[in-house]
């Protein structure tokens, strides 16, 4: 031996999480989220294929869709041979009164936050419990645990993603394969600025005064920051989580104390 020091153990001596060698399908990766998961399991050694309906450095494919799936599937396994860790992240939004909320909008959201991560699932399940150490991660919500006007779809959708998340964690156990999901809080993406615009007509008050009002309902009063997210999802992508599954991991600053 030489006495170099490879990249996993290295790793390893700064207190990594060791995702040499692993590789990691992300959906919803050009979001403010989703490319932050990617850098943040690329810095850990993972080898990141991201995939979105849009935005530069990722597979553009549809993940809501059994086509798009199977393409970004196929992709993933002519570039690298495997699929070790799965992270459902695409999420669309629409804020619309129940009377109002038209059912295009309900199927789309739905379609995207609940269909689109069985289907991918589906598509990747094979792979995944090809050798043990499998990994699937969800991005819930604390929309997972509780409800919010005018959020229908999305607060339905958000809680029938654990559903489906605690019955992977019983169908992949005997595969070693692990499914969980993080619950972020408030953290201000893009799709909650969208949203904030409609929120504004909706209740006919300003944005600051719904900012403060919706950060009122945590422990700590600010936004939830994406690096703090993407490093629970890096945890649980991880070997340190191995005993860890058909669990949901808040990361909500304290919301979920207050009426979780």
């Amino acid at each position: 031996m030489d006495g170099t020091v490879g990249p996993r153990e290295r790793n390893r001596q700064r207190g990594g999480l060791d995702l040499e060698g692993r590789v990691a399908l992300v959906t919803g990766a050009a979001g403010g989220l989703g490319a932050v998961v990617c850098d943040t399991l690329a810095a850990e050694g993972a080898d990141v294929v991201g995939v979105d309906v849009r935005g530069s450095g990722v597979l553009r494919t549809d993940a809501s869709t059994e086509e798009g799936n199977r393409f970004a599937v196929d992709a993933v396994l002519e570039k690298h041979g495997r699929i070790d860790i799965l992270v459902l992240n695409a999420a669309v939004q629409y804020v619309s009164p129940i009377a109002d909320y038209p059912s295009k909008e309900w199927d789309r959201v739905v379609d995207v936050l609940l269909k689109g991560p069985f289907l991918t699932i589906r598509a990747a399940w094979p792979y995944l419990i090809a050798r043990p150490g499998g990994r699937i991660i969800a991005t819930a919500s604390t929309s997972a645990f509780t409800a919010e006007p005018y959020k229908a779809a999305y607060v339905a959708a958000k809680h029938g993603l654990l559903g489906l998340i605690k019955v992977a964690a019983l169908e992949g156990g005997p595969h070693g394969l692990t499914a969980n999901a993080v619950a972020p809080g408030l953290m201000m993406t893009g799709l909650i600025e969208d949203q904030m615009k409609q929120q504004v007509a909706l209740r006919g008050d300003s944005r600051e005064s719904i900012l403060e009002s919706w950060c009122s309902s945590q422990a700590v009063k600010r936004p939830v920051d994406t690096g703090e997210v993407a490093a629970a999802i890096a945890f649980l992508a991880s070997h340190r989580s191995s005993g860890i599954t058909g669990a949901v991991l808040p990361v909500d600053l304290g919301e979920l104390a207050y009426g979780g």
